[in-house]
């Protein structure tokens, strides 16, 4: 997701807005000043700019609460959207209050200054705060402007009403995507009179900004990337606020938007731990065949007591498969392969013959869609995609047995592994050579895709 930056509003910027409007500067000798004023005076409006510059969910002070309140409310899987919806309604208040810091500080550092400059400048008539979103990504538009609404509401009585506005960078890599949301919120006061006129100075200089993009004149210190997400890790797991939804589909990516991949995960990892699967037939040719190796051990019950203690060394990501083998195909396998016969050989042969099934699985894996004809007995590989990073995935893997009317007896075999969709695949793979099974079936979950 590679892609250019900008640079972002400053408050020359802000003025530029405010000057074109017929607005003026409420204390051009602000620097001389020892009591804080406000910024502008627009029409009788009385306007204190704050300027939201960093990204509240990366102070550690923040995080903290946020794990603790998402923990406490049940979510423990290693990877924890931060959604707001999935709380009850009074964590929903607490969600708010944590994630609400830099406003509280804004609002109530601009109650005082409105304040003083209304006393100063009798004739103005109207208080407002603006709220610039700049850098605190991890809101939305929407986000933002319901936090300073309700915050203001609660802190004070002496603001009007509120200007809350931003401009939002998104981008896929190939298609970029700028939203420059303006809205003013009435507190006490239901609009002032130069606020149409500050809107389309706004909107002049989101068309001037665009220009400069597209002319390639980025700015001295573009380094403004797009909205991405924001995610943190607290006690080995990880905390993601999604970014918006970039818009509609791609054109240029039919098959969706390219996500990162922090996995480091190039092609996939060994899947499972295989074993020559022996009957007691089978084993007494293999030792007659190989007299004196340890590894045969020395009678077909050791030979089992062999395989569990390997059964043991399985794990969810790479589990215990037993590969039926005979005499006879090893024979042939070492053969084929030019493969001295040995012990170290039957395993190797074990592996191949895996490698032949898990393969014919993958290829022939399908996804779950309403209505598709079912196998009697197969895998289910479920992914959760999150957000853009595939890091972030979570898959499940269960057995399912399809009955004649129609329901499903599901066992679940592992859950909430952090792999992506086509790592999930392979792995119920995996899962269905042990099991006996040759179906593997497929379903992405996409409620937290990015898109």
């Amino acid at each position: 997701m590679d892609t250019f930056r900008i640079q972002p509003l400053t408050e020359n910027d802000i003025r530029t807005v405010v000057e074109s409007c017929g607005g003026t500067i409420a204390h051009p000798d602000a620097h001389l000043r020892t009591q804080r004023g406000s910024d502008f005076i627009i029409e009788g409006a009385v306007i204190e700019l704050k300027i939201l510059d960093e990204d509240g969910l990366l102070k550690s002070e923040r995080q903290v609460k946020l794990a603790k309140l998402f923990h406490d409310e049940g979510f423990t899987a290693p990877v924890v959207v931060l959604d707001r919806k999935n709380l009850s309604h009074e964590s929903k208040r607490a969600y708010d209050r944590i994630i609400e810091g830099p406003i509280k500080n804004a609002v109530a550092s601009a109650r005082q200054q409105l304040k003083q400059t209304r006393i100063e400048r009798s004739e103005t008539t109207i208080s407002v705060l603006w709220v610039l979103n700049n850098g605190y990504t991890a809101l939305n538009h929407e986000e933002l402007t319901a936090l300073v609404a309700r915050r203001t509401r609660n802190d004070t009585s002496n603001i009007d009403g509120v200007i809350v506005g931003g401009c939002y960078f998104h981008s896929d890599g190939f298609d970029s995507f700028f939203l420059w949301p303006i809205e003013y919120v009435p507190l006490r006061i239901e609009s002032f009179p130069g606020f149409d006129r500050l809107c389309a100075a706004w909107h002049s200089l989101a068309e001037s900004f665009m220009s400069r993009v597209v002319r390639g004149d980025l700015g001295r210190d573009p380094f403004k990337g797009p909205v991405v997400d924001t995610q943190f890790e607290i006690d080995e797991i990880t905390y993601v606020k999604l970014a918006p939804p970039i818009g509609g589909a791609s054109n240029f990516f039919p098959r969706g938007r390219p996500r990162k991949n922090s996995t480091g995960l190039t092609e996939c990892p060994p899947v499972a731990l295989t074993f020559p699967g022996l009957s007691q037939t089978e084993w007494g040719k293999f030792h007659r065949a190989l007299p004196g190796e340890f590894e045969l051990r020395d009678g077909y019950e050791a030979w089992l007591r062999h395989e569990q203690k390997a059964r043991e060394e399985g794990f969810p990501l790479r589990p215990f498969v037993r590969v039926p083998i005979t005499f006879v195909g090893w024979q042939d396998w070492c053969i084929t392969q030019k493969c001295s016969p040995g012990t170290s050989s039957i395993y190797h042969h074990a592996n191949a013959v895996f490698q032949n099934c898990v393969q014919r699985i993958i290829s022939s894996a399908r996804e779950m869609k309403e209505g598709s004809l079912l196998p009697a007995n197969y895998i289910l590989a479920v992914t959760d995609e999150i957000g853009q990073d595939k890091a972030n995935d979570l898959s499940h893997i269960a057995k399912v047995r399809e009955r004649f009317e129609g329901k499903s007896d599901i066992k679940p075999i592992v859950e909430d592994l952090r792999i992506f969709h086509e790592h999930a695949i392979a792995l119920a793979s995996a899962y269905a050579v042990a099991e006996g099974l040759d179906a593997v079936m497929w379903t992405r979950k996409l409620r937290y895709a990015w898109a």
